[in-house]
Protein backbone atom coordinates (compact mmCIF):
# COMPACT_ATOMS: atom_id res chain seq x y z
CA UNK A 1 0.00 0.00 0.00
CA UNK A 2 2.60 2.33 0.90
CA UNK A 3 4.47 2.26 -2.58
CA UNK A 4 0.64 2.59 -4.43
CA UNK A 5 0.53 5.51 -2.10
CA UNK A 6 4.18 6.75 -3.02
CA UNK A 7 3.14 6.14 -6.69
CA UNK A 8 -0.39 7.87 -6.27
CA UNK A 9 1.53 10.83 -4.80
CA UNK A 10 3.93 10.87 -8.19
CA UNK A 11 1.27 10.82 -10.52
CA UNK A 12 -0.76 14.06 -9.15
CA UNK A 13 2.95 15.90 -9.18
CA UNK A 14 3.24 15.05 -12.56
CA UNK A 15 0.18 15.97 -13.72
CA UNK A 16 0.60 19.06 -12.23
CA UNK A 17 4.03 20.09 -13.59
CA UNK A 18 2.53 19.29 -16.95
CA UNK A 19 -0.21 21.76 -16.10
CA UNK A 20 2.05 24.50 -15.49
CA UNK A 21 4.10 23.64 -18.45
CA UNK A 22 3.45 24.83 -21.99
CA UNK A 23 4.60 24.99 -25.69
CA UNK A 24 4.71 28.71 -26.90
CA UNK A 25 6.81 29.90 -29.79
CA UNK A 26 8.22 26.27 -30.50
CA UNK A 27 10.12 26.83 -26.83
CA UNK A 28 8.48 24.92 -23.53
CA UNK A 29 7.81 27.58 -20.79
CA UNK A 30 6.74 26.83 -17.34
CA UNK A 31 3.83 28.62 -15.04
CA UNK A 32 4.67 29.23 -11.71
CA UNK A 33 1.23 29.60 -10.41
CA UNK A 34 -1.90 27.86 -12.10
CA UNK A 35 -4.25 29.21 -13.00
CA UNK A 36 -2.36 32.76 -12.96
CA UNK A 37 -4.23 35.04 -10.35
CA UNK A 38 -2.84 38.47 -12.00
CA UNK A 39 -2.23 38.75 -15.72
CA UNK A 40 -1.32 41.99 -17.65
CA UNK A 41 -2.00 41.95 -21.36
CA UNK A 42 0.29 44.13 -23.82
CA UNK A 43 -1.45 44.72 -26.90
CA UNK A 44 -5.25 45.07 -27.27
CA UNK A 45 -6.10 41.92 -29.46
CA UNK A 46 -4.41 40.23 -26.87
CA UNK A 47 -6.23 41.94 -23.70
CA UNK A 48 -9.30 40.79 -26.19
CA UNK A 49 -8.26 37.31 -26.25
CA UNK A 50 -8.02 37.27 -22.54
CA UNK A 51 -11.14 38.46 -21.94
CA UNK A 52 -13.09 36.37 -24.27
CA UNK A 53 -11.79 33.57 -22.31
CA UNK A 54 -13.62 35.02 -19.05
CA UNK A 55 -9.94 36.31 -17.70
CA UNK A 56 -11.49 39.24 -16.19
CA UNK A 57 -10.98 39.16 -12.56
CA UNK A 58 -7.33 37.98 -13.03
CA UNK A 59 -6.09 41.11 -15.36
CA UNK A 60 -4.69 43.55 -13.30
CA UNK A 61 -3.52 45.51 -16.30
CA UNK A 62 -3.23 46.13 -19.92
CA UNK A 63 -0.93 48.36 -22.79
CA UNK A 64 -0.76 49.66 -26.10
CA UNK A 65 -4.46 50.01 -27.43
CA UNK A 66 -4.76 50.33 -30.97
CA UNK A 67 -7.85 51.66 -31.92
CA UNK A 68 -9.82 52.93 -28.58
CA UNK A 69 -9.27 56.30 -27.86
CA UNK A 70 -11.64 57.07 -25.19
CA UNK A 71 -10.42 53.56 -22.86
CA UNK A 72 -6.95 55.88 -23.26
CA UNK A 73 -9.22 58.67 -21.86
CA UNK A 74 -11.03 56.94 -19.11
CA UNK A 75 -8.42 55.12 -18.26
CA UNK A 76 -9.70 51.77 -18.07
CA UNK A 77 -10.48 48.77 -20.64
CA UNK A 78 -13.78 47.09 -19.99
CA UNK A 79 -13.30 47.72 -16.80
CA UNK A 80 -9.19 46.48 -16.78
CA UNK A 81 -6.61 49.28 -15.91
CA UNK A 82 -4.64 50.78 -18.72
CA UNK A 83 -1.50 50.80 -17.05
CA UNK A 84 0.71 52.59 -20.47
CA UNK A 85 -0.19 54.52 -23.77
CA UNK A 86 2.07 51.93 -25.15
CA UNK A 87 4.40 49.46 -23.57
CA UNK A 88 4.92 50.11 -20.18
CA UNK A 89 8.47 50.70 -18.89
CA UNK A 90 9.55 47.91 -16.53
CA UNK A 91 9.18 49.66 -13.03
CA UNK A 92 5.70 49.92 -13.99
CA UNK A 93 5.51 45.98 -15.71
CA UNK A 94 6.58 45.00 -12.52
CA UNK A 95 4.55 47.18 -10.16
CA UNK A 96 1.68 45.37 -11.19
CA UNK A 97 3.50 42.24 -9.46
CA UNK A 98 2.05 40.04 -12.28
CA UNK A 99 2.42 35.89 -12.65
CA UNK A 100 1.80 36.04 -16.25
CA UNK A 101 2.28 38.85 -19.13
CA UNK A 102 0.84 38.15 -22.69
CA UNK A 103 1.99 39.59 -25.63
CA UNK A 104 0.28 40.72 -29.32
CA UNK A 105 3.36 41.65 -30.94
CA UNK A 106 7.03 40.35 -30.70
CA UNK A 107 7.59 44.25 -30.05
CA UNK A 108 6.01 43.60 -26.41
CA UNK A 109 8.85 41.86 -24.67
CA UNK A 110 12.09 44.25 -24.55
CA UNK A 111 15.11 43.51 -23.40
CA UNK A 112 16.47 42.48 -20.03
CA UNK A 113 14.47 42.44 -17.35
CA UNK A 114 11.65 42.82 -19.34
CA UNK A 115 12.21 40.45 -22.14
CA UNK A 116 10.68 36.68 -21.47
CA UNK A 117 13.96 34.99 -20.02
CA UNK A 118 14.60 38.20 -17.74
CA UNK A 119 10.59 37.78 -16.60
CA UNK A 120 10.94 34.04 -16.44
CA UNK A 121 14.00 34.69 -14.27
CA UNK A 122 12.07 36.98 -11.88
CA UNK A 123 9.58 34.39 -11.73
CA UNK A 124 7.52 35.79 -14.11
CA UNK A 125 5.74 33.23 -17.21
CA UNK A 126 5.21 35.51 -20.58
CA UNK A 127 2.81 33.94 -23.71
CA UNK A 128 3.48 35.84 -27.22
CA UNK A 129 0.38 34.96 -29.71
CA UNK A 130 1.66 32.50 -32.02
CA UNK A 131 1.27 34.91 -35.22
CA UNK A 132 4.01 36.54 -33.69
CA UNK A 133 6.35 33.88 -33.41
CA UNK A 134 9.73 34.08 -35.01
CA UNK A 135 9.67 31.77 -37.90
CA UNK A 136 5.92 31.44 -37.88
CA UNK A 137 3.47 29.56 -40.39
CA UNK A 138 1.23 31.37 -42.46
CA UNK A 139 -1.73 28.97 -40.81
CA UNK A 140 -3.07 31.95 -38.51
CA UNK A 141 -6.68 30.73 -38.24
CA UNK A 142 -4.47 27.86 -36.54
CA UNK A 143 -2.24 29.95 -34.47
CA UNK A 144 -5.52 31.39 -33.13
CA UNK A 145 -6.59 28.27 -32.27
CA UNK A 146 -3.77 27.19 -30.36
CA UNK A 147 -3.53 30.52 -28.57
CA UNK A 148 -6.61 29.62 -27.29
CA UNK A 149 -6.16 26.12 -26.28
CA UNK A 150 -2.81 27.32 -24.67
CA UNK A 151 -4.22 30.16 -22.93
CA UNK A 152 -7.50 28.16 -21.69
CA UNK A 153 -5.60 25.35 -20.34
CA UNK A 154 -3.33 27.71 -18.43
CA UNK A 155 -6.50 29.71 -17.34
CA UNK A 156 -8.62 26.37 -16.77
CA UNK A 157 -11.11 27.59 -19.20
CA UNK A 158 -10.43 24.70 -22.25
CA UNK A 159 -14.13 24.48 -22.61
CA UNK A 160 -14.53 28.39 -23.37
CA UNK A 161 -11.74 27.80 -25.39
CA UNK A 162 -13.36 25.13 -27.04
CA UNK A 163 -16.22 27.20 -27.22
CA UNK A 164 -14.22 30.40 -29.19
CA UNK A 165 -12.85 27.93 -31.56
CA UNK A 166 -16.11 26.46 -32.60
CA UNK A 167 -17.49 30.14 -33.00
CA UNK A 168 -14.28 31.16 -35.05
CA UNK A 169 -14.58 27.93 -37.70
CA UNK A 170 -18.52 28.36 -38.10
CA UNK A 171 -17.67 32.33 -38.74
CA UNK A 172 -15.30 31.19 -41.56
CA UNK A 173 -17.78 28.21 -42.78
CA UNK A 174 -20.50 31.01 -43.26
CA UNK A 175 -18.00 33.61 -45.08
CA UNK A 176 -16.85 30.95 -47.54
CA UNK A 177 -20.40 30.01 -48.54
CA UNK A 178 -21.37 33.92 -49.02
CA UNK A 179 -17.82 33.68 -51.52
CA UNK A 180 -19.09 34.31 -55.18
CA UNK A 181 -17.75 31.93 -57.74
CA UNK A 182 -16.84 34.82 -60.18
CA UNK A 183 -13.36 36.87 -59.96
CA UNK A 184 -12.76 38.33 -56.23
CA UNK A 185 -12.67 41.89 -56.10
CA UNK A 186 -9.24 42.92 -55.94
CA UNK A 187 -8.75 45.15 -52.20
CA UNK A 188 -5.56 47.13 -51.38
CA UNK A 189 -5.14 47.61 -47.45
CA UNK A 190 -3.48 50.70 -46.42
CA UNK A 191 -1.91 50.28 -42.55
CA UNK A 192 0.09 53.98 -42.12
CA UNK A 193 0.52 56.70 -44.19
CA UNK A 194 2.61 58.40 -42.24
CA UNK A 195 5.73 57.09 -44.21
CA UNK A 196 4.28 56.14 -47.57
CA UNK A 197 1.82 53.85 -48.68
CA UNK A 198 2.55 51.20 -46.07
CA UNK A 199 0.74 47.39 -46.31
CA UNK A 200 1.04 44.37 -46.15
CA UNK A 201 2.17 41.30 -48.84
CA UNK A 202 1.64 37.79 -48.95
CA UNK A 203 3.08 37.03 -45.51
CA UNK A 204 0.55 39.65 -43.81
CA UNK A 205 -2.53 38.41 -41.91
CA UNK A 206 -4.41 40.86 -44.25
CA UNK A 207 -4.01 38.34 -47.14
CA UNK A 208 -5.37 35.62 -45.33
CA UNK A 209 -8.17 37.79 -43.70
CA UNK A 210 -8.87 38.86 -47.16
CA UNK A 211 -8.87 35.14 -48.97
CA UNK A 212 -11.36 34.14 -46.18
CA UNK A 213 -13.94 36.93 -46.93
CA UNK A 214 -13.51 35.90 -51.04
CA UNK A 215 -10.91 38.93 -51.75
CA UNK A 216 -7.61 38.88 -52.89
CA UNK A 217 -4.84 41.38 -51.95
CA UNK A 218 -3.70 43.03 -54.74
CA UNK A 219 0.07 42.65 -52.90
CA UNK A 220 -0.18 38.88 -52.30
CA UNK A 221 2.06 37.89 -55.22
CA UNK A 222 4.82 40.02 -52.79
CA UNK A 223 6.48 37.35 -50.61
CA UNK A 224 6.99 39.59 -47.29
CA UNK A 225 5.05 40.95 -44.67
CA UNK A 226 5.54 44.67 -44.85
CA UNK A 227 5.30 46.16 -48.40
CA UNK A 228 5.42 50.00 -49.06
CA UNK A 229 4.33 51.53 -52.42
CA UNK A 230 4.12 54.03 -54.49
CA UNK A 231 1.39 56.43 -55.36
CA UNK A 232 2.12 55.62 -59.43
CA UNK A 233 2.46 51.68 -58.19
CA UNK A 234 -1.17 51.93 -56.16
CA UNK A 235 -2.83 53.70 -59.40
CA UNK A 236 -1.72 50.92 -62.01
CA UNK A 237 -2.85 48.11 -60.02
CA UNK A 238 -6.15 50.11 -59.38
CA UNK A 239 -8.04 48.03 -56.96
CA UNK A 240 -11.97 47.93 -56.60
CA UNK A 241 -11.54 48.61 -52.86
CA UNK A 242 -9.37 50.39 -50.65
CA UNK A 243 -9.34 48.87 -46.75
CA UNK A 244 -8.60 51.42 -44.28
CA UNK A 245 -7.00 50.67 -41.02
CA UNK A 246 -8.54 53.15 -37.90
CA UNK A 247 -6.11 53.11 -35.44
CA UNK A 248 -5.37 55.60 -32.40
CA UNK A 249 -1.62 56.51 -34.07
CA UNK A 250 -3.48 56.47 -37.75
CA UNK A 251 -7.24 56.77 -37.93
CA UNK A 252 -8.52 55.89 -41.22
CA UNK A 253 -10.09 59.67 -41.29
CA UNK A 254 -6.47 60.73 -42.20
CA UNK A 255 -6.42 58.29 -44.65
CA UNK A 256 -9.56 59.09 -46.42
CA UNK A 257 -8.28 63.11 -46.28
CA UNK A 258 -5.06 61.31 -48.11
CA UNK A 259 -6.68 59.17 -51.15
CA UNK A 260 -9.04 61.78 -51.83
CA UNK A 261 -6.84 65.56 -51.91
CA UNK A 262 -3.82 63.69 -53.04
CA UNK A 263 -3.26 64.39 -57.44
CA UNK A 264 -2.47 61.04 -58.05
CA UNK A 265 -4.55 58.82 -55.34
CA UNK A 266 -7.43 60.69 -55.73
CA UNK A 267 -7.76 58.82 -59.98
CA UNK A 268 -8.16 55.73 -58.16
CA UNK A 269 -11.27 54.47 -58.96
CA UNK A 270 -12.23 52.75 -55.43
CA UNK A 271 -11.75 56.52 -54.11
CA UNK A 272 -13.88 58.05 -56.67
CA UNK A 273 -16.77 55.56 -56.05
CA UNK A 274 -15.97 56.23 -52.04
CA UNK A 275 -15.13 52.26 -51.99
CA UNK A 276 -13.34 52.64 -49.34
CA UNK A 277 -13.73 50.31 -46.04
CA UNK A 278 -12.92 51.54 -42.16
CA UNK A 279 -11.73 48.51 -40.59
CA UNK A 280 -10.59 48.92 -36.33
CA UNK A 281 -7.22 47.76 -36.58
CA UNK A 282 -7.34 45.27 -34.11
CA UNK A 283 -9.91 43.92 -36.55
CA UNK A 284 -6.93 43.29 -39.23
CA UNK A 285 -4.69 41.16 -36.41
CA UNK A 286 -4.92 37.67 -35.62
CA UNK A 287 -6.91 37.34 -32.16
CA UNK A 288 -10.39 35.66 -31.30
CA UNK A 289 -12.60 37.66 -33.21
CA UNK A 290 -11.21 37.04 -36.44
CA UNK A 291 -14.23 34.90 -37.82
CA UNK A 292 -16.43 37.66 -36.90
CA UNK A 293 -14.41 40.18 -38.68
CA UNK A 294 -14.31 37.96 -42.07
CA UNK A 295 -17.83 36.84 -42.08
CA UNK A 296 -18.75 40.85 -41.48
CA UNK A 297 -16.02 41.83 -44.09
CA UNK A 298 -17.58 39.27 -46.89
CA UNK A 299 -21.03 40.90 -46.00
CA UNK A 300 -19.77 44.00 -46.81
CA UNK A 301 -17.75 42.91 -50.14
CA UNK A 302 -20.87 41.79 -51.51
CA UNK A 303 -22.27 44.58 -51.18
CA UNK A 304 -19.58 46.64 -53.60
Amino acid sequence: MKRLGGFAIALVCSASALADSYRNCQQEWHLPHTPPARIVALNQHAADMLLALEAGPALVGVAYLDDNGAAHKQSTYFAVPVIAPRYPASEVLYEQQPDLVVGGFATAFGSGITSRSGLAGNGVASYLLESACAGHSLDYFGHIRNDLLTLGKLLHKPQRARELIDALDADLASAQALAKPAKPLSVFYLDSEVNGLDSEGRQGFVTTLLAAAGAHNILAGINQYRVTVSSETLLMSDPDVILLADAVWSPASRKRQLLTRDPVLSRLRAVRENRMIDIPFTHLVPTVGSGKVVLELAHELNTL
